[in-house]
């Protein structure tokens, strides 16, 4: 099996080309990295800066390169010792005809060779969409395009198109003779007779097309006679809405997935069209050019994006397990909700790291003071709902406001079998039941079907069904119709099992994205009492765990998962891992933070604005901007032009996330505006809010530099496999995607870099020391990440293998340490950091706190970031060890 034993994460867009990642060879061997954990690099939508809107899986995205580059790239790359992952995106591609397969499924509909790739379904009540593919891109519904003009037809190098504005759509094959069957038929271009005289579905349509797009350029006549069929369609409105009904698909109006859809797609995001990968032929068509790199030794590894939107996941990994080999690196994107783990039947070596994330981020909030921020926030936002009434209201509003037509897809469907009929059951009825089963369902997907269910799935169907029906008790008797029905217990059902397993999974497609966004992108924007746990992988239900947890949780994943990756920062992360490091502190200050902002209130008061009885903004808006200047502040102070514009980008993304003043569906431009200037007024330099704030950051961020190189050293000494998401060698206090997609100043990287090796070399104890004490230009991380992950490399079978043992503390501070070892054979780690710094006294001595280890052997143990050597028989004296740097790095010297 492949260790990756470190990964740097490339995001690949045509402003960071392969050739452009060629030129970091040598800065990514200096810095310790051994796999490039690379975006997706495949052929995607033109202009698209993260590649998940894949449009050809069989080919290299020409804007970030060509073939020939990429095995370049990696070439050089292996001869170095530096390996590759490659995220690939099985559950979905773009919706777009930039897509040839989309292409050709518009063009020729269910005769298309790949109109099964997709998830459609060909039946649907609305008699528009029977038979036709909803094509949701378009600005009004189809009549009013028609009758304003907006839309018309058109015809290019691929034949017949119809436009829109900067859209085309290919013309499907029926549509040719309605566009061609001209009134005045004296002379009919032969090219153009092969489209009136033959059937329907034309089966050498594509030599036909290509000859009449040939002979259009070359007859006069011909040119002559398609001009003014094109100009009689696009002058008369019902002939162009007879050429339109003869289409494959139906234009619509993009808001009207809300409510209607016969397609599945990513999310709810109309322009991601979700693929029949469960289909093996679709899998072996869109895994050949992955397959072939890992075969020719090209690729390393693989991450699997959004595993939980497959249809059958176990089986999806098992066909790759078998197409790639034993020996290539398999990771799945995969959010783990509280207790949950993933399958152990799944052939793969854990997840991206998530789990991670939550557990770090936790480990570093004071556990004690959870109830004193949820009552604070209440009383600010003058309300009481907690937590699992905001995720039922969210995860409601998304499934029947956004997604109704998947829910009325999935009732159909479950209608259709003749044990429910039977039951005669009111459909609505049944809607609303089957939509609070997939609001309660307490994680993103039930795995196995019914028919496979152990006992742990029927428990969970079971409890599923009970929440739902406590809450909903008039739903009680369709609830347990429901859970017969997934239990296999209903009356009558012998015959339809298949067709009861295929519903189940249906349904397990849809929990995941009603999570997702009704929490992740809802719910962590809108609740916010601490927005430091509104992030993928954690949750606002969370508040701080004890050292005793984190150091189980961290035995079972050596146990389990040795080889599963350790995260806190991605291209998915809700902000920067030292933002949320920052946001750590204040759960060990909550006076402070209570009076920070009560004072802040006031200063601002008169800058905000008052429409009736309404607050601009909000008191919760208000509160979430608050959070995020503190999470988000400079390291340097300066709140310049270009940190406001960040902000103001944010926090326009985070009202429409949100989902209460505006939305991405409805924008209320007005609230946005508004809450914008009263940004912009209390930064102003006339106000006397950036004073108080400066003062108050100046107590925070210290301590939120002490959190970041804690949760640092942890990803890089831990069991698993340490990410670093590009440019967060340094200080990453990025907001949300786009904005953690900057570009990345490698060249200073490197110069900062070679510095630090060469002063380390020389005098590590005052290199230490000195970039302690200035750490703000992130020159302290950077080293500490440079170390940690060289320790990797010259013995990666201590990280891989390595016992996990934790250590017992004692003393007055012990409740601040968190210590534990990795031990290989006779190579011994020993790792000592601090925890919620904020809530000791200033500049503590650490008094009589001391780590005790096991055994009476005296131990002499360096200190890898001074380079000094201790000796320790029972117990490290922690104030010792923290003597130049507060931190604990300690091997056995060679």
């Amino acid at each position: 099996m492949y260790n990756p034993i470190s990964t740097y994460r490339f995001q690949f867009n045509k402003e960071f080309t392969l050739k452009d990642a060629e030129q970091l060879i040598p800065y990514l061997q200096k810095s310790g990295v051994k796999t490039i954990y690379a975006s997706p690099v495949f052929e995607a939508v033109k202009g698209s800066t993260h590649g998940y809107d894949v449009t050809n899986p069989l080919r290299i995205n020409p804007e970030i390169g060509t073939e020939q580059d990429f095995e370049n790239l990696v070439g050089k790359l292996h001869e170095n010792g530096i390996g590759w992952v490659q995220d690939i995106v099985p559950n979905h591609m773009a919706f777009s005809p930039e897509n040839p397969w989309i292409y050709d499924v518009l063009e020729k509909g269910r005769d298309s060779a790949f109109y099964n790739f997709f998830d459609i379904q060909e039946t649907h009540p609305d008699e528009n969409l029977n038979g036709k593919l909803m094509l949701p891109f378009f600005g009004k519904p189809l009549e009013q395009l028609i009758e304003d003009g907006e839309l018309s037809i058109g015809l290019d190098e691929n034949g017949f198109r119809l436009n829109y504005f900067d859209n085309c759509y290919p013309l499907s094959v029926p549509a040719y003779p309605k566009l061609l069957d001209a009134e005045n038929r004296v002379h009919i271009p032969l090219t153009v007779a092969a489209f009136l005289n033959a059937e329907r579905n034309i089966r050498n349509f594509d030599e036909l097309r290509q000859k009449l797009v040939a002979d259009y350029s070359e007859s006069i006549k011909t040119k002559e006679y398609v001009d003014d069929c094109l100009h009689t369609a696009n002058s008369d409105s019902e002939r162009l809405k007879t050429i339109i009904d003869a289409l494959y698909y139906y234009p619509s109006y993009w808001k009207d997935t809300e409510t209607k859809i016969n397609f599945r797609r990513f999310f709810t995001i109309n322009g991601l069209i979700c693929v029949n990968i469960q289909h093996e032929h679709v899998f072996e068509a869109t895994h050949k050019l992955i397959a072939n790199w890992v075969k020719n030794g090209l690729v390393d590894g693989v991450r699997i994006d959004h595993i939980d939107g497959l249809y059958n996941p176990g089986e999806y990994l098992e066909r790759l397990r078998k197409l790639l080999g034993d020996k290539t690196y398999i990771v799945v994107e995969k959010i783990l909700e509280k207790d949950e783990e993933i399958p152990a039947d799944w052939p793969v070596e854990g997840t991206t790291g998530y789990d991670f994330l939550g557990m770090v981020n936790n480990l570093l909030t004071n556990p004690e003071k959870g109830p004193f921020f949820y009552e604070y926030y209440n009383e600010w936002i003058d309300k009481t709902d907690d937590f699992e009434d905001v995720f039922y209201k969210k995860n409601s509003f998304i499934l029947y406001h956004r997604l109704k037509g998947e829910l009325d897809n999935l009732t159909r469907e479950c209608i259709s079998l003749s044990a429910v009929m039977k039951t005669e059951t009111d459909e609505k009825i049944l809607k609303k039941a089957i939509g609070e089963f997939l609001v309660f369902c307490p994680i993103y997907k039930i795995y196995r079907s019914p028919s496979k269910f152990m006992d742990h799935e029927k428990s969970m169907v079971r409890e599923i069904i009970g929440q739902a029906a406590e809450k909903n008790p008039a739903l009680e008797k369709p609830l347990l119709l429901l859970e017969d029905l997934f239990l296999l217990k209903l009356p009558g059902m012998e015959n339809e099992v298949p067709q009861t397993d295929r519903l189940f999974r249906h349904c397990m497609q849809f929990t995941g994205p009603l999570m997702a966004k009704g929490i992740e992108d809802t719910a962590f924007y809108s609740y916010n009492p601490f927005i430091c746990h509104n992030e993928v992988g954690d949750s606002p239900s969370y508040f701080g765990i004890r050292t005793e947890t984190f150091h189980n949780y961290m035995k079972e994943r050596f146990e389990k998962m040795p080889l599963t990756m350790n995260v806190i920062s991605s291209h998915d992360t809700k902000r920067g891992e030292d933002a949320r490091a920052r946001l750590n502190v204040l759960s060990d200050v909550p006076e402070a933070w209570v009076a920070a902002t009560k004072e802040w209130h006031k200063l601002n008061r008169d800058f905000k604005q008052f429409d009736g009885n309404k607050e601009i903004p909000t008191p919760n808006d208000e509160y979430l901007i608050y959070q995020v200047l503190c999470a988000h502040f400079p390291m340097d102070a300066k709140i310049d032009e270009s940190f406001k514009k960040r902000l103001e980008e944010y926090l326009v993304k985070a009202m429409r996330e949100a989902k209460v003043n505006s939305s991405w569906s409805d924008p209320d431009e007005f609230y946005e505006n508004e809450t914008i200037a009263f940004v912009r007024k209390i930064l102003s330099p006339d106000a006397k809010f950036p004073a108080s704030l400066k003062r108050f950051m100046e107590e925070i961020i210290p301590h939120g530099i002490t959190n970041s190189i804690t949760q640092l050293i942890l990803k890089n000494t831990l069991p698993g496999v340490p990410d670093t998401f590009q440019g967060t060698e340094k200080w990453n206090l990025s907001f949300v995607d786009p904005d953690n997609r900057r570009e990345v100043d490698f060249e200073q990287l490197s110069a900062d870099l070679d510095w630090i090796i060469k002063n380390y070399q020389t005098d590590a104890a005052n290199l230490a020391e000195s970039l302690w004490h200035q750490p703000l230009d992130g020159q302290l991380k950077q080293w500490m990440n440079w170390l940690t992950l060289n320790e990797r490399n010259q013995y990666p079978d201590l990280f891989q293998q390595g016992s996990y043992t934790p250590f017992k503390v004692s003393g007055k501070y012990k409740k601040h340490i968190i210590a534990f070892s990795r031990k290989f054979g006779h190579q011994h780690l020993i790792v000592i950091l601090p925890l919620n710094t904020a809530s000791m006294p200033a500049n503590p001595d650490w008094e009589d706190t001391l780590v005790e280890l096991p055994g009476t052997n005296v131990l002499a143990l360096e200190n890898r970031l001074t380079k000094q050597t201790l000796e320790a028989e029972k117990a490290l004296n922690v104030e010792d060890l923290f003597d130049v740097v507060p931190f604990g790095f300690l091997r056995n010297p060679k």
